[in-house]
This record gives structure tokens, sequence and C-alpha cells, in this order.
């Protein structure tokens, strides 16, 4: 009986003893004392079951927000704002706002590891300069799309001889997919030019 009871008291303080050493590894965890958990790790404890790519949930994104800006501000502004050039600053500038408060803080949710989607933003940098950033990144990505409809209807009707009609229009579909191919045309062309300065600074 008095072994029993030696043994559950050894057994006890043995697991105080263990607990208490878990709770101050908790406690004064941080960045540098934490053990490095791999990607694959990781993974393993997400909720979804579904395996998609990021890439592919990124472009998802960016052509989302891009489709329901043209069907918002473009189509529902048009009745409104009877000038294009007017219609097309709204819609920039509401892009440039919705790129920074909502698609690149949801890019930021979906990293596993801390800047792991950067890559996917023009303005990586967070406050006030992020907002401006965006909001002139933005302009440019609408004069690009503009000028990318101006191009196809001119060659459209240079081919087929029909100036009645426009080819082609601006819909939420076509817009979302003009808007995307550009912004990643100039997310790759900062890739490139990224990649050139950190080799440049390598070697020197």
């Amino acid at each position: 009986m008095g072994k029993d009871l030696e043994r559950e008291e050894l057994i006890d303080k043995d697991f105080y003893k263990l607990n208490k050493e878990a709770v101050e590894d908790l406690v004064t965890a941080d960045k540098e004392n934490s053990p490095e958990v791999s990607k694959e790790e990781l993974k393993k404890y997400k909720k979804t079951s579904l395996n998609i790519p990021t890439w592919l949930k990124v472009l998802f994104l960016k052509f989302w927000f891009a489709g329901a800006a043209c069907y918002f501000f473009l189509w529902g502004l048009g009745l409104y704002v009877p000038s294009q050039l007017d219609l097309m600053f709204i819609t920039a500038l509401a892009m440039g706002f919705v790129t920074d408060i909502l698609e690149n803080n949801i890019l930021r949710y979906m990293e596993e590891t801390p800047g792991e989607n950067d890559k996917w933003m023009m303005v990586s940098v967070k406050g006030f300069v992020s907002l401006i950033g965006n909001v002139l990144y933005a302009f440019v990505l609408m004069f690009c799309v503009y000028g990318a409809y101006n191009l196809i209807n001119r060659a459209i009707i240079g081919a087929t001889g029909n100036v009645d009609t426009l080819p082609l229009g601006v819909e939420p579909l076509g817009f979302g997919l003009f808007y995307m191919g550009f912004d990643l045309l100039f997310l790759g062309i900062k890739m490139l030019f990224s990649k050139i300065l950190a080799k440049a600074r390598k070697n020197s």
C-alpha cells in the first residue's frame, strides 16, 4: 500500500514537472527559440481537404475583384456618369482601394509563411504609402486595359469595315481577364528586375 502511494506521488511530481516545462516553453516562445516547421507539416493541419494551388487561387482572386469593379462601377454608374473618362477614373480609384484593403490582405491571410505572397503584390508595403501606390498602379492598369480594348476594336473594324457597332464591348468577364493579364505582366517584369538586381548585388 505504501509503495503504491509513493509511486503515485512520484508520477504526480513527474507529471507536474513535465507540464510546468511545457507551459514555460509556450510562454517564452518567439521566432528565435521556436523550431522551424516545414510547409509539408503545416499542410497536414489545414482545415480544407482541397489541395488548390496558391497561384490558381491568386489568379481567381485578381480576376474576381477586377470583374466585380467593372460590374459595380463601369456598368453600375454608367447611367449616372455620362463621361467615359470620369467613369474610368472612378473605377481605377475604386480598384486601388479594393486592391489595398481587400485583395492584398486576403493574399497575406493565405500565406503559410510571412511574405510568401509578396510576389503577387505590386506594392507589398503596408500603411498609407501602400494605398497611394496601389491607387496609382490601378490607374496604370486601367490605362492599359482601355488601350487594349481600343486596339482590338480598331483592328476588328479595320478588318471587317463595319463601323456601325462596337465589336468588343466592356463587360465584367473580359475586363477581369484584361486587368488580371496586365497585372501579371507587370508583376512578372517586377520579379525579373528583382532577380537581376539580386544577382548583380551578389556578384558585386
